[in-house]
């Protein structure tokens, strides 16, 4: 079965534009892309930190299942961001790094406890920007959050409880 999605400008001038062309995104709709393309960087590059660093077995785990689950969900934000000629951000934003920094920092179990910490915040901080995004034009991207909103929900609840369980 073939199902053709196509994502609605503001105006309507692109109505005169073919079907092969790429209809370029909300500005609304783009910004939640970067921002959930900015989100999975995060995730990725910390969990796989964690994978590392972490001095439990549980929490290198967690890293490990974390970073693969931003993986999937990075790439088929990519696949959108192409279909629909998105320039996502290649790398986290200054404040990002500086935050991976000071975490790479910390050493032992106050590393566990810092890295749960920063991931419910992050997590919760995405969850927010979710449930604020009801006006989502691009149906691909509306499919997108829908589709990964509970995997985030859910990832965000196995932080807290893990964050819970950790000395």
């Amino acid at each position: 079965m073939l199902i053709i999605c196509s994502c609605k400008q503001k105006n309507n001038s692109a109505s005169t534009t073919s079907a092969t062309q790429k209809q370029p995104l909300d500005t609304a709709d783009t910004r939640l892309a970067n921002d959930l393309s900015i989100f999975c960087i995060n995730q990725i590059k910390t969990a796989q930190l964690a994978s590392k660093k972490a001095s439990t077995q549980k929490v290198k785990a967690f890293g490990k299942e974390t970073a693969q689950l931003y993986t999937q969900l990075s790439t088929n934000l990519n696949r959108i961001s192409e279909k629909y000629n998105i320039e996502l951000p290649a790398a986290a934003t200054p404040a990002s790094a500086k935050k991976y920094a000071d975490l790479s920092a910390i050493k032992g179990a106050s590393f566990d406890h810092a890295y749960l910490l920063q991931m419910l915040k992050q997590h919760n901080a995405m969850i927010r920007e979710y449930n604020a995004a009801k006006n989502i034009q691009c149906f691909p991207l509306k499919l997108f959050v829908v589709s990964y909103q509970s995997a985030i929900i859910k990832q965000a609840y196995a932080t807290s409880d893990l964050k819970d369980r950790t000395p």
